[in-house]
């Protein structure tokens, strides 16, 4: 892998910003062994527990091409599973493995225990989740990092979106001297229900499940840039991820990783490798690394926010000779500004520069004047 990908959090090296998520996709070394080929960073494990999930059926739905539902849970397969068989068993395939774990209680009187069974076990790092309520994750964390030397990742849900929720639970994150924070988990409660039967589709009782998958990245993409311009935090950008360009943006906001899981299932496998390629390519292009990259974009914001008002620009131009004709820009503008005449789009005088055509413009034939 090239030298221009390789990044790390704390004291563990990754050949690239790409990880695979915990999740179904790593619930076993048979199925962690079918990433392998497309030669991911790292794996998390599908989460561990002290005791083992008996989850709903079925727990997945594909809402759309862009996200998901799940009612998934932690591992069926119990700690002592995990730590004699399971990440044994996948470090012998070659990759970094970071051991997911996950206390059922609020006290979490366990997670000392889980942290180091899995360290015993082999594992490179320590991701520590929650139950989609991270008020009782420093004490969580604590308690791993009395029973573990390795690094120690902080996954955190997001249950209030606003920034003085997530920039209070991230300090008392960081307090507790965690490598790493993984923004973050998906977003619900949500619910799809079949319109024919009235049924809802997934097995937890009330139908209910949680939204991933590229509809969420832009709450990552904020978040990320949020943790990493006020904390100062190391973060690894999770949700939505799913294109190299998606990987580009999350270090530019000051991601040191990405995990990958919803992308992967809607996809394929092979969209490790098209992630991979894509990124390989671009920084060769620009002769550039991903730790140069990194934050990049966060000193613009930080411009930005000193700025007495808004940014206003417009109106957008387009370029005639690059336009297609397709008259998507036309159809889409909310004012009816933008007219078709002999199969090219112009942009009439009642343009109030939304934006919208300059991002719909298939050609990109539409920029700001």
């Amino acid at each position: 892998m090239s030298s221009l990908l390789s990044t790390s959090i704390g004291e563990l090296e990754l050949s690239s910003p790409v990880i695979v998520a915990s999740g179904p996709l790593t619930s076993s070394p048979e199925t962690v062994k079918r990433l392998i080929p497309y030669k991911p960073a790292a794996i998390v494990t599908k989460t561990i527990a002290i005791r083992p999930a008996k989850p709903p059926k079925p727990n997945i739905l594909r809402l759309s091409r862009f996200s998901l539902l799940n009612c998934e849970d932690w591992s069926d397969r119990s700690p002592a599973y995990w730590a004699e068989e399971g990440i044994p068993k996948i470090k012998k395939l070659g990759t970094t493995v970071i051991a997911s774990i996950v206390s059922l209680s609020r006290k979490g009187e366990e997670m000392g225990y889980l942290a180091r069974r899995m360290t015993e076990a082999g594992a490179d790092a320590i991701e520590v989740t929650c139950l989609y309520d991270p008020a009782y994750l420093p004490d969580h964390l604590r308690a791993v990092r009395s029973e573990s030397d390795l690094p120690i990742l902080a996954k955190i849900s997001i249950p209030e979106l606003r920034d003085e929720y997530v920039l209070r639970m991230g300090r008392k994150i960081m307090e507790t001297g965690v490598d790493a924070i993984v923004a973050s988990d998906t977003y619900g409660p949500c619910l799809h229900v079949d319109i024919t039967t009235g049924e809802p589709f997934l097995g937890k009782k009330d139908g209910s499940g949680r939204l991933s998958g590229p509809a969420i990245k832009p709450f990552t993409m904020y978040f990320t840039a949020l943790l990493a311009r006020e904390l100062k935090a190391t973060v690894i950008s999770c949700g939505g991820i799913s294109r190299w360009e998606d990987v580009i943006e999350a270090v530019l906001l000051g991601a040191s990783a990405t995990e990958i899981c919803t992308a992967i299932l809607l996809e394929g496998i092979e969209v490790i490798g098209r992630i991979l390629e894509g990124l390989s390519e671009y920084l060769s292009r620009r002769g550039e690394s991903i730790q140069e990259l990194k934050g990049k974009a966060l000193e613009r914001i930080k411009n930005r926010l000193q700025l007495p008002e808004p940014i206003r620009v417009g109106p957008p131009k387009i370029d005639v000779s690059s336009c297609t004709g397709c008259g998507l820009c036309a159809k889409s503008c909310p004012v009816g500004a933008i007219y078709m005449e002999k199969e090219k789009a112009f942009i009439g005088k009642s343009c109030e520069a939304c934006g919208l055509c300059v991002s719909v413009c298939p050609a990109k034939a539409i920029g700001w004047s």
